[in-house]
Formats: structure tokens, C-alpha cells, sequence
């Protein structure tokens, strides 16, 4: 076969190949593992505390008690920073759900407190019930330790 061939098939099987691939079956690489926020179901109060008890507040205390005594911010200060940075709840969603199911320091939104406890350790939740669960956080008032406002606004100033 001469180079005439090859190019010919080439272009054959491009054309031929690739004829019925829509542009929205193309997709690019996603970094982050979960970047489509479909339908959340909405949680009890029960359960949502539950998980929140069973796999975040081992870090994320609320009964801490002191800013010296955490091991992770609060979940009412990390609520509060994904708040502003990603006021609407769809993109709220995604961001602290795609943190929470692939920590990484490069993903990461709260960079002080990463270089303080490092990064947070992979979850044993299902991408779902992450979804699920930070839907919660972002419709829902989040227990937060008696110093966190202080504390806050001794950092930050006053709302």
C-alpha cells in the first residue's frame, strides 16, 4: 500500500467513523468526579443528622471547645465560605460535592485550613448521598460551636 492508500483510509474512517458522534456525546476530561448535579432527592432532619453525626462531626465538631480543640473547620464556617464564593445552590452543590468525594489541596476552597489539618480523608459516601447531604447543609441551619461567631469575626469582621 502506498502513502496515497493509507491517507485515503485514514480520512475514510475519520469521516465514516466519527459521522455519527454528536457534539454532546464529545466530552471533555473531568477532573473532578462529580460535575453533573442531577435531581437531589431531599433528606429527613433524621437522616441528614445521622450522616453528619456517622461521618463529618468526628472532624467538624460542633461541641468543640475551642478554636485550639477542632480537628477540621466547622461545618457552619465551611457552609459559610462555600456560601459566598457559590451563592447559588447548583454550583454550591457541585463544588463542596466534588471537594468532599476527591479531597485534594488543589481542590480545595479553604486553603488556611487544608495548611492547617492537611486534607480531609476520602469519605465513605456514595456520591449520591454526598450530594444528598450538602444539599442539606445549604438549605439548613448548620450547628456551629459557641465560639465559631466570635472567632469568625475576630477574623473576618462583622457580618
Amino acid at each position: 500500500m502506498n502513502t496515497f492508500h493509507i491517507i485515503s483510509l485514514l480520512c475514510t474512517l475519520i469521516l465514516f467513523g466519527f459521522n455519527n458522534i454528536t457534539n454532546s456525546e464529545i466530552k471533555p476530561f473531568e477532573k473532578n468526579p462529580i460535575k453533573k448535579v442531577q435531581k437531589i432527592a431531599v433528606i429527613s432532619d433524621e437522616v441528614a443528622l445521622d450522616r453528619l453525626k456517622n461521618n463529618c462531626y468526628a472532624c467538624h465538631n460542633p461541641n468543640s471547645k475551642s478554636h485550639d480543640d477542632i480537628l477540621a473547620p466547622p461545618l457552619a464556617g465551611i457552609k459559610q465560605k462555600y456560601k459566598k464564593q457559590y451563592p447559588k445552590e447548583k454550583v454550591f452543590i457541585e463544588k463542596m460535592s466534588d471537594y468532599i468525594a476527591m479531597p485534594t489541596e488543589e481542590n480545595a476552597l479553604m486553603k488556611g485550613p487544608v495548611k492547617r489539618f492537611g486534607v480531609m480523608p476520602k469519605t465513605a459516601l456514595s456520591k449520591t448521598e454526598i450530594q444528598e447531604l450538602v444539599k442539606y447543609i445549604y438549605n439548613n441551619e448548620i450547628e456551629a460551636p459557641v465560639w465559631f461567631q466570635e472567632h469568625f469575626e475576630e477574623k473576618h469582621g462583622k457580618k
